[in-house]
């Protein structure tokens, strides 16, 4: 996950990011790559005694998540591989389907009516009111 949002940052940096009064294209994927970053830092450092532990051959607490773990950062990754190509709405719906298998037993169909009304109101906040620099369809 860190490396993820090191990734997305990296790319966000290519767009204009502006400042906190005046905000370009690339603040607000640059913000989320920070979070993203520090989430998984402060994940790291919660989980690391569990780390240490299985490294040592202790019976750790509980296995690690691969699942939700693999399917989360499948979904971002998508979004940052599609966005400029497929356009907004395909990167946006790629992005929720792929972090729904992180779900046990996922239900499709409430997977894809809320991949479309997340793509939907992220096109209107993003690119409608905020102006990101994307095409609803590539």
């Amino acid at each position: 996950m860190i490396l993820t949002g090191l990734i997305a940052g990296g790319i966000a940096f290519g767009y204009e990011v502006g400042s906190f009064t005046d905000m370009g294209p690339g603040f607000v994927p640059l913000m989320l790559s920070i979070a993203l970053v520090l989430l998984a830092a402060l994940i790291l450092w919660r989980e690391w005694p569990m780390i240490q532990a299985r490294a040592g051959g202790e019976a750790a607490g509980h296995d690690f998540a691969w699942r939700p773990f693999c399917a989360v950062s499948g979904g971002i990754l998508a979004w940052v591989l599609l966005a400029e190509s497929t356009g907004f709405f395909i990167a946006a719906i790629a992005q929720v389907v792929l972090a729904a298998l992180a779900l046990p037993g996922p239900r499709w169909r409430s997977i894809l009516i809320m991949a479309g009304i997340l793509a939907v109101a992220g096109y209107f906040l993003f690119v409608v009111q905020l102006g990101v620099p994307l095409e609803a369809v590539g």
